[in-house]
């Protein structure tokens, strides 16, 4: 059990006060999440113990005040000492040393507001006694669907109370999808803006050979009246389509690393420029280009010398 969850949308920031911890001139107490935990709940949430031990229910009946912090907490407050045995006041002021909380484990970092957090807010997690709210979330590990889990569970507290309200059923798989919405609906309209933009690249080709076929048909007439054969045609205007094709790759490069840079604020673990992807990219543009550019010139091979000539 457990007073927010990551993912929650709610902030869930509080003050704290380390012992030895000084305040630099003009600097104001930095803000953690807190939570009040009971229970398993960070063997249910799969947390990682980096040092000591994760707090238990025994912890929320002493009289001892312990708690656990993250790794970034423990690396703001004690880089070069072990976290174990530290105390902290919950609060910006320092209390009575009855008051103060020794940390006894510290846990690995989680992402608690979104997937994108960049600034390493730290957490601390208190004996969920000492952190009572007015709801509070139940987590649970299953290896069945969660979805079903929590209509039972959601069930179960009816009958014991069916005035107690039960909402926010998700899993965190779901609750982690969600807080991508926003990010997701960009990334779609780019992958439909690139659909369009190789649609457009495929008939621009073609439009420029067509029309370069046809300015030239006097041209062509002429050099197969004189001896030219088709291949020695179509591998003229095919290789005109290749000098397009690499002048218009190496734009597209440029093009792509600079949009790589200006969209990697709404990235998350993604280079800016990956090779990969690029290279993928760049065949699938050549293959379209290529195949556009085919047409025309075998239409360039086949004009007749009589009928070019004709025409003029």
């Amino acid at each position: 059990m457990v007073n927010n969850v990551p993912f929650s949308g709610h902030n869930g920031k509080s003050a704290a006060n380390v012992a030895g911890h000084v305040l630099r001139p003009g600097e104001s107490a930095r803000g953690h999440y807190s939570y009040g935990v009971a229970g398993d709940y960070f063997r249910a949430m799969g947390f990682s113990l980096r040092a000591g031990r994760f707090l238990t229910v025994d912890d929320s009946r002493r009289s001892e005040r312990v708690c656990v912090v993250d790794e970034d907490f423990a690396r703001y407050y004690w880089p070069n000492a072990s976290a174990i045995g530290q105390r902290l006041w919950d609060g910006s002021e320092a209390g009575k040393d009855a008051e103060a909380f020794t940390v006894v484990g510290v846990v690995g970092g989680v992402k608690q507001a979104g997937l994108t957090e960049d600034e390493a807010q730290g957490a601390i997690y208190y004996p969920y006694a000492f952190r009572i709210d007015a709801s509070f979330f139940v987590g649970a590990r299953t290896s069945l669907p969660p979805e079903s889990l929590g209509l039972g569970l959601q069930k179960v507290v009816r009958q014991i109370d069916p005035d107690i309200p039960v909402n926010d059923l998700r899993s965190m798989e779901t609750r982690i999808a969600d807080s991508l919405v926003a990010r997701r609906s960009p990334a779609l309209l780019a992958g439909l803006f690139s659909c369009i933009a190789l649609l457009l690249t495929a008939v621009g080709t073609y439009g420029v050979l067509s029309y370069a076929v046809a300015r030239r048909r006097r041209e062509i007439g002429l050099r197969m009246a004189l001896g030219a054969q088709p291949g020695q045609i179509r591998s003229q205007f095919f290789y005109l389509s290749l000098r397009l094709l690499a002048g218009g790759t190496a734009l597209g490069f440029i093009g792509a690393w600079l949009t790589g840079q200006a969209m990697q604020a709404v990235l998350f673990h993604v280079p800016a420029l990956n090779l990969a992807i690029l290279a993928g990219a760049m065949c699938v543009m050549g293959l379209v280009s290529l195949a556009a550019c085919l047409l025309p010139s075998h239409r360039a091979a086949r004009i007749s010398p009589m009928d070019a000539l004709a025409e003029e």
